[in-house]
């Protein structure tokens, strides 16, 4: 579970900052400013801030699993289109959309993991999570800066969201279901009806027995 949702956020928090390094290549290709380029990560980010509330709630209609699924798989997705934009403006519009869809994870991960561990493993499960977060900025970052020199803006976002990509798959093969029954507390047993109106019950754990009250002579 720890794993699954690492490469979660390895791959959502790569593909939001994958843009970063090749700034200057796409203001030369698009014959932008610098402060134009910039965009390309504003937008994302931007879009990411509004929409985690909205996709927070949906959470509770559709489940936090099935959103974070979607968030991976489709941020990872357009990832891979974004070499193809035609125009800056389209790139930017793609961005945003990635962005919205990266806020699916962003927004329910934490209440995803204290559904399914609980408060004593919560720690844990929110560090492994975080450190995926971590990891993923950073090598989005490397990634796309040591792959553009030999192959190009576009080919360095390709292979940041063809790995981002490996790790959606990963994600949805293996991230468990959050919804299960509560387990019952320790020493309890199964829950048994109340014993009707003059009967009383013996015993432990759920087993006892019932006796009908003697009668006085």
């Amino acid at each position: 579970m720890s794993a699954a949702v690492a490469a979660a956020g390895l791959s959502s928090f790569a593909l939001l900052y994958a843009p970063q390094p090749v700034l200057p290549q796409l203001a030369s290709a698009f014959r932008l400013d610098p402060g134009t380029a910039s965009l390309a990560i504003g937008v994302a980010t931007a879009s990411l801030a509004i929409a985690v509330l909205p996709l927070a709630a949906l959470a509770e209609v559709v489940g936090r699993r099935r959103l974070i699924v979607w968030s991976v798989v489709v941020s990872a997705l357009i990832g891979l289109s974004l070499p193809l934009a035609p125009s800056f403006p389209v790139l930017l519009v793609m961005r945003a959309v990635q962005g919205v869809a990266i806020a699916g994870f962003a927004g329910v991960a934490a209440a995803y993991l204290a559904d399914l561990v609980g408060a004593g493993r919560l720690a844990g499960a929110v560090g492994a999570m975080i450190a995926g977060n971590s990891v993923g900025g950073m090598l989005g970052r490397l990634g796309t800066g040591f792959a553009a020199e030999p192959l190009g803006w576009h080919g360095a976002l390709l292979v940041v969201a063809g790995v981002s990509l490996l790790c959606a798959l990963f994600t949805v093969l293996t991230l468990p279901h959050s919804e299960r029954p509560p387990a019952p507390a320790y020493g309890e047993g199964p829950a048994v009806p109340s014993p009707a109106h003059g009967e009383r019950s013996v015993g432990g754990g759920g087993r006892g027995r019932r006796f009908q009250p003697r009668q006085g002579r």
